[in-house]
């Protein structure tokens, strides 16, 4: 396995620059082959273009060849990571019902809400209006609902309810997640480790950190909901826009959405960050995102490998998962109800996007364990020195090998 894993990561990498390298010398034949023929049938623009972007290629290779070398010791980090976490799970199995729980709640909770959302769309006044057409002497009648402003202002209401909770149900998710593999790696003797360890982290995350769960969720639904707000903003603008223009007006609120959505992004990202010192250090949430910013500083070498490694890695296990769950589908319907289906590629698609998406939640757990251990490991590293480090396996190989350097 070891073997295999760096096999994986390392071919990866070198087949992603190969890839690029290789786009850049076929975009350069092509180039050199359409400026040789006679006649043209392609113009000098269309040529200069495409070897321009053959150049871009081969320096982009060249760059990631480069990373790759500077880098090699933290992509050697990342994989004793995936390692460690993976023995972390193993050890504590019980830690995959989270991702369970999680859906359970999210689920129920989106039934309420829907619930709820029918019972507010019926409190509208029944409206409709005649539309006469000028030729055939016919008329559309158009219904539609009617709401006063205070069916509205409990609507948006709702609305950031939902951004809130969901937000919510999942960062308790990663704040629990985050917990037990921090404690799992701050014990020395890993054998007293268990199902218990989980136990104990749920109860410690209910009892002293929903607060920070609370309010790192609060900020991603404040800016979610300002988005929903200027996404109405935006639809209005287009509906008026088609009459009388405005297209400034929509270019303006795009350009709004865009930061807000890149916004969102670093938010999401430091959250999670900020999670996961909360479960090593017990402080608050903004003490912790600001630790968290400035390790990210601090180590953006490291955290940039293990974001690229273990993503590759993960996502090659969700392709892995769904591929092999759909093929098991397609064998049993084949075998079984293939004459009552008219075509089976719709189920057939309907396992592989169901397959992904529970592969994705699952996976999503191994994802924040790897972080986990991460910061876990920067923060031993500067805590403490050689043998008074909690460090073990692959990572401790990694401070012996590298401790000089």
């Amino acid at each position: 396995m070891p073997l295999l894993l760096n096999s994986v990561v390392w071919g990866s990498l070198f087949a992603t620059v190969g890839l690029v390298a290789v786009g850049g010398y076929y975009a350069h034949h092509f180039a050199s082959r359409w400026s040789n023929e006679d006649p043209q049938h392609f113009t000098d623009f269309q040529i200069n273009v495409t070897r321009i972007g053959s150049y871009v290629c081969f320096g982009i290779s060249g760059i990631l060849f480069l990373f790759m070398f500077c880098l090699r010791r933290e992509i050697q980090l990342a994989i004793a990571c995936i390692r460690e976490t993976s023995k972390a799970i193993q050890r504590m199995p019980t830690i995959l019902l989270v991702p369970f729980i999680q859906g359970i709640c999210l689920i129920g909770f989106v039934v309420v809400f829907v619930i709820y959302g029918i019972h507010l769309a019926s409190m509208g006044d029944f409206t409709a209006r005649q539309f006469d057409i000028p030729f055939g002497n016919l008329s559309v009648v158009v219904r539609s609902f009617q709401y006063d402003q205070v069916t509205t202002y409990i609507g948006w209401g709702m609305i950031f309810t939902f951004f809130w909770t969901c937000n919510f149900i999942i960062a308790l998710g990663d704040m629990i997640v985050a917990m037990i593999i921090a404690k799992w790696y701050f014990t020395r003797n890993k054998k007293d480790t268990g199902n218990q360890t989980v136990i104990s982290s749920i109860c410690s995350v209910l009892y002293f950190h929903l607060g920070t769960v609370a309010f790192g969720s609060l900020i991603l639904a404040i800016i979610q909901f300002i988005r929903a707000i200027l996404g109405r903003i935006q639809r209005e603008a287009e509906r008026v826009g088609g009459k009388c223009g405005g297209g400034a007006a929509k270019a303006i609120i795009c350009c709004f959405q865009c930061c807000l959505c890149c916004f969102e992004k670093c938010i999401r990202f430091l959250n999670k960050n900020a999670y996961i010192q909360t479960a090593i250090f017990g402080r608050p949430f903004c003490a912790s995102a600001k630790d968290a910013f400035y390790l990210i500083l601090r180590n953006m070498g490291r955290i940039g490998a293990v974001s690229y490694v273990s993503g590759f890695v993960l996502f090659v296990g969700k392709l892995f998962i769904s591929a092999a769950t759909t093929v098991v589908a397609y064998y049993l319907m084949v075998e079984n109800i293939i004459d009552d289906l008219h075509s089976i590629a719709a189920p057939t698609a309907l396992v592989f996007i169901l397959a992904y998406f529970l592969a994705n939640m699952f996976l999503d757990l191994f994802e924040m364990g790897i972080s986990t251990t991460l910061q876990c490991f920067v923060a031993d590293e500067e805590m403490f020195d050689g043998a008074d480090c909690y460090a073990e396996g692959q990572l401790q190989n990694w401070i012996e090998k590298h401790q000089n350097d």
